[in-house]
């Protein structure tokens, strides 16, 4: 009898994945070809030599990689995308949580505030450039003449020119733009708190700032980790905000992986080189993604 229903057992278990897979079957078949094949294909192209035209691609072996770890244009990349993401993981998530704490607390208008704050997440990257490029202009940009007629024509920069003030500024962009995303999910993500927990919290004499770290903070960890992860990744990636300002400019000190491999691959020509390049750099996201999703893990579970 008990072997019977184990058999039935197996057999609804069997039939349940089944249809799982089914339902599955068309995403992967989409991620296997247009994910998976092509970061196959770099990998195997990173170990050759290919001009984009030839049909010839002679194996070089780790001659690309040896070009990788040599090029200093590559590291300075790394290091201006590492700013992108410290600054897009604290102050770009810091001002999404204030502003989502903000409009949770307000009554009226909740709609409006709303609507605003997610607003630039819907623009293009080439309109968001547009309009930055036109605020940071030396000459006639609304930024300096705002200076000037607060009397602060001592401050007046050339914005995206200036290596001093060139990458801040296009943090300061990126942050605009990408500040919506992360504003809706702290907003749902207050609105999902049970509002006994605040009450329990007001009967035990909690204020402001002890119902944010006692209450408020803790039950946004699961949102927090979303949030943080997809800012840091869309930090790290990063292309068309800096390709339409400052194109890497001036010298290299905007300049970031992404647009880099870019210009290797199309403009230069060097395929190989390019592919070692995104092997590299798209490991490093797969790391960083690896170790950011444990040690939520671990925070969830403590």
């Amino acid at each position: 009898m008990a072997s019977l229903q184990a058999r039935i057992r197996g057999s609804r278990d069997l039939r349940r994945n089944l249809t799982a897979l089914t339902f599955l079957a068309p995403a992967i078949v989409l991620i296997g070809v247009f994910t998976i094949t092509p970061f196959l294909q770099a990998i195997l192209l990173s170990f050759q030599s290919w001009d984009g035209i030839s049909p010839d691609t002679p194996f070089v072996g780790l001659e690309n990689y040896r070009f990788v770890f040599a090029f200093d244009a590559f590291w300075e990349s790394m290091k201006n995308v590492a700013v992108f993401g410290v600054v897009g993981f604290f102050l770009g998530n810091g001002i999404a949580l204030a502003m989502a704490l903000a409009v949770n607390h307000i009554r009226r208008g909740r709609t409006f505030f709303r609507t605003v704050f997610y607003l630039p997440g819907v623009l293009s990257v080439v309109v968001v450039g547009t309009i930055f490029s036109f605020l940071f202009e030396p000459r006639s940009g609304i930024l300096n003449h705002l200076l000037d007629l607060a009397g602060l024509g001592s401050l007046q920069q050339n914005w995206l020119g200036d290596p001093d003030f060139a990458l801040p500024a296009v943090a300061a962009v990126f942050i605009w733009f990408h500040w919506g995303f992360g504003f809706l999910l702290f907003l749902a993500g207050l609105q999902d708190i049970p509002a006994e927990l605040y009450e329990a919290a007001e009967l035990d004499g909690a204020r402001a700032w002890a119902k944010f770290r006692y209450v408020t903070w803790p039950q946004l960890a699961p949102v927090t980790t979303i949030v943080s992860l997809l800012t840091l990744l869309a930090a790290l990636q990063i292309f068309g905000t800096v390709q339409v300002l400052t194109n890497g400019g001036p010298g290299s000190h905007t300049l970031v992986p992404t647009l880099l491999i870019y210009e290797e691959a199309f403009t230069n020509n060097r395929y190989g080189s390019a592919a070692a390049m995104s092997v590299l750099f798209g490991g490093a996201l797969v790391l960083l993604s690896l170790i950011q999703l444990t040690i939520a893990r671990r925070r969830s579970d403590a």
